[in-house]
């Protein structure tokens, strides 16, 4: 099971919950499947800026969409995305893994709805979660910088969101890693992949369909569209973007179907083989413009 799985789960609940429930997630989650993206970085193991779409297309209760893990089982490795937690709730979540056993890191800034903390279980770290209406069909966009901090010897990794209803990029929160001396603390890379997981493992015929895109970069001026990717369990490129899906034969062919007409037909990909790149899509003047003028959330105060 992949590091970053027990730890989505905790978004589900509050603060005081955490410890808790750690252990029997854990158990409950071992076996389950997930599909995953594989990305290829094009030789961009030392990027510092993240730029991700995700669009559910079909989805059920206790699904985690997850858009980006970077440099996974590495010193502060991280992971972010959506999740549907019922009918009625969905939320949003970012977490990083500790430096090492005797480095941790610590949220520095946040937004006044950003519920944040450790976790525990699988691994430890700093997570953070926070509401987030997500829609069906609606283009969930985010965005991952990594800068140096400002005490000496660390890195501050931001997560930002962007508010459709607001029309502009919100900050969720900084996680600021001491680098101890760990080269995958500074950067994204190293392994990154998507994934769609089912947490709870209930359902798993009914239908969930999402489309992942990615831009890695240096900088905000040159975020590289990925176009490359390989996989496992169902998934394949559709409407120009990857994606990743769960359900029988019969319930995503009917899924695909009642699509076609916006989103054409999927392509599947089968584990081990790669299928032919995705359209490259250089990110639209609006969006670096954007991105190269982003708010700052409130510092957290340090705790006695």
């Amino acid at each position: 099971m992949n590091g970053a799985r027990l730890l989505f789960i905790q978004a589900s609940m509050t603060k005081q919950s955490f410890r808790l429930a750690a252990a029997s997630v854990l158990l409950s989650c071992l076996t389950l499947p997930a599909q995953h993206l594989w990305w290829n970085l094009e030789g961009q193991r030392d990027a510092t800026c993240l730029y991700c779409e995700i669009t559910v297309l079909a989805t059920h209760p206790a699904i985690y969409y997850c858009g980006a893990n970077w440099h996974p089982g590495e010193a502060a490795g991280g992971y972010c995305g959506i999740q549907q937690n019922s009918a009625q709730e969905q939320r949003t979540i970012f977490s990083i893994w500790d430096t090492s056993p005797t480095l941790h890191p610590k949220v520095t800034e946040a937004d006044p709805k950003t519920i944040h903390g450790r976790f525990g279980g699988e691994g430890e770290g700093g997570h953070t979660h926070m509401l987030w209406p997500w829609k069906v069909g609606e283009t969930f966009q985010f965005f991952v910088q990594k800068q140096p901090g400002t005490q000496a010897d660390t890195t501050d990794t931001r997560y930002y969101l962007y508010d459709r209803s607001a029309g502009k990029w919100l900050h969720s929160a900084t996680i600021t890693n001491p680098n101890g001396g760990k080269p995958s603390v500074a950067t994204l890379g190293g392994g990154m992949n998507s994934f769609l997981e089912n947490f709870l493992g209930r359902d798993r015929e009914l239908p969930k369909v999402a489309l992942y895109r990615l831009w890695l970069g240096p900088s905000v001026d040159k975020l590289k569209c990925l176009t490359r990717a390989g996989g496992d369990g169902t998934w394949g490129q559709l409407h120009g973007a990857y994606f990743l899906a769960e359900g029988s034969k019969a319930a995503l062919d009917k899924t695909f179907v009642e699509m076609e007409k916006g989103y054409g037909k999927p392509v599947y990909g089968v584990k081990g083989q790669r299928l032919e790149p995705i359209p490259d899509a250089p990110l639209p003047a609006t969006v670096v413009s954007a991105l190269e003028k982003l708010p700052r959330a409130a510092k957290v105060p340090d705790k006695p």
